[in-house]
């Protein structure tokens, strides 16, 4: 309210009736459930919604659309088409990360000409070095381009790019600024051929460093690891959600006490003195004492996360995990050959290669007994620890999906002990479903299982009868 923000509701995803059952049994599509959320109040899609009898009528709402966007009082780039029968929707799921009854109708990208000015080049934490345009400031989209990125050497040849070339851009996806080609008719002499460095165009030592591009990639490299722009990088990475998710420490709190002098490496980030940070403007004590606490915190992280965030190249999550499983104590892997690496299914030589380079270099190993000194675990946990299931497991090979409220234990926890007991949890009734557990107030994915009639339905005492 403070903001003086609207919000739009564009589905229910929960509801209970009088009698605390499911609610969502009431509405038998998307489109019933909108019209009831918008008679009780809420602000809901009318004028940019329809129910389209075929897929031609939904492209030509699209297009409808697309035609009167620069007139909506709001940016929008596309329109989303959904199933509007709650039963089909059932039917067909979710992925992990969206729901299989949904699907996004993007609108062509608005697009502008502006000049390319300059170039400037960024080193990333494996020393990949990406060129970015810098552009004459033009609107586009609702924002002001002035950066572009040229993503790599391949890029700036292939479109022929020049100093002070006239360039066609546009937002991709009506995100990310891109450039579509140079306009040469528009060349008046000008104009001089962007050529890619050859050496670091960052490096901050006195000898020059030769670039390298490993065959089959497209981004050329800086080799020198002992590099302050590296390992910036390196840190801004190594605090982040997916590594080792020190909350309030942010790329822009990296670069200021990187800047300071506080922390050159990943070790210091663990030894830093909150008195000061505290007296540091913009900060304040309660500041300085999350920070610590956040730290304190990522300090008892699993190994799979140390090893993540050490940005090794081609060291993803799933690979770290894989090797924090195999390993009593991060060091470990400063003995192992690539013969230890690739027994390990998906582990290839690339990233036995790049691990073993990594851990071959002493400063990365004092750095990570400093860290060790500082508190941060480098041992196997728990959490690092494979599940073991044997064959003879009570659900091994099963699909399980746990619906309704539970009493003796929570839905997470239910989970997990169905993984360990060797099942795969699913998130939708289909025939892949093997067993269904239903706690109270189960609603339509019971009816669901039930009509399948191939689907296993255990209340929770039953799924818990197993492991007795």
């Amino acid at each position: 309210a403070k903001r003086n923000l609207e919000a739009f509701i564009y589905t229910l995803g929960y509801a209970e009736d009088d009698e605390g059952k499911d609610g969502l049994e009431h509405f038998t599509t998307h489109d019933d459930s909108l019209e009831f959320l918008s008679g009780i109040g809420f602000k809901v899609p009318v004028q940019e919604r329809a129910v389209c009898k075929n897929i031609q009528e939904a492209i030509d709402f699209c297009l409808k659309w697309e035609e009167k966007r620069d007139a909506y009082e709001y940016e929008i780039d596309g329109m989303v088409v959904k199933v509007n029968s709650r039963e089909l929707q059932e039917r067909a799921g979710y992925t992990s990360h969206h729901p299989r009854w949904a699907i996004a109708f993007k609108f062509k990208a608005k697009q502008a000409t502006t000049k390319l000015e300059n170039v400037e080049y960024q080193v990333g934490k494996i020393g990949s070095i990406t060129p970015v345009a810098k552009v004459a400031p033009v609107p586009l989209a609702g924002v002001t381009i002035s950066s572009i990125s040229l993503h790599n050497a391949d890029f700036i040849e292939e479109k022929d790019l020049h100093f002070n070339d006239t360039v066609l851009i546009e937002r991709a996806g009506d995100v990310i600024p891109y450039i579509v080609k140079a306009l040469p008719e528009l060349r008046d002499g000008s104009e001089d051929k962007i050529k890619f460095p050859e050496f670091c165009p960052v490096n901050d030592t006195d000898t020059p460093v030769k670039l390298v591009r490993t065959e089959g990639e497209a981004a050329w490299r800086c080799p020198n690891c002992v590099c302050g722009s590296q390992d910036l990088q390196r840190i801004i990475f190594h605090v982040s959600k997916p590594a080792m998710n020190i909350d309030g420490m942010g790329k822009s709190i990296v670069e200021r006490f990187f800047e300071l002098g506080w922390i050159s490496d990943m070790a210091d980030v663990y030894n830093l003195d909150y008195e000061k940070i505290g007296q540091l403007e913009g900060f304040g004590q309660k500041s300085a004492d999350n920070l610590e606490e956040a730290i304190g915190k990522a300090k008892q992280s699993p190994i799979y996360r140390v090893l993540h965030s050490l940005a090794i190249h081609h060291l993803g999550k799933k690979v770290s995990k894989l090797l924090a499983q195999e390993i009593d104590h991060v060091l470990d892997l400063c003995n192992w050959t690539e013969e230890d690496f690739t027994h390990i299914k998906d582990v290839g030589p690339k990233v036995a290669q790049n691990v073993m380079e990594f851990f071959a270099i002493e400063r990365n190993v004092e750095m990570l007994k400093r860290m060790e000194s500082f508190g941060v675990n480098l041992k196997q946990t728990e959490d690092d620890k494979p599940v073991e299931v044997s064959d003879d497991a009570p659900l091994a090979g099963k699909t399980i999906l746990f619906t309704g409220k539970l009493h003796r234990m929570s839905r997470k926890e239910a989970q997990m002990k169905a993984e360990a007991a060797g099942a795969r949890n699913i998130s939708a009734v289909s025939s892949k479903l093997s067993i269904l557990v239903v706690g109270e107030k189960a609603g339509s994915k019971l009816k669901k299982a039930q009509a399948l009639g191939t689907v296993q339905v255990l209340t929770e005492d039953e799924f818990l009868e197993l492991f007795d």
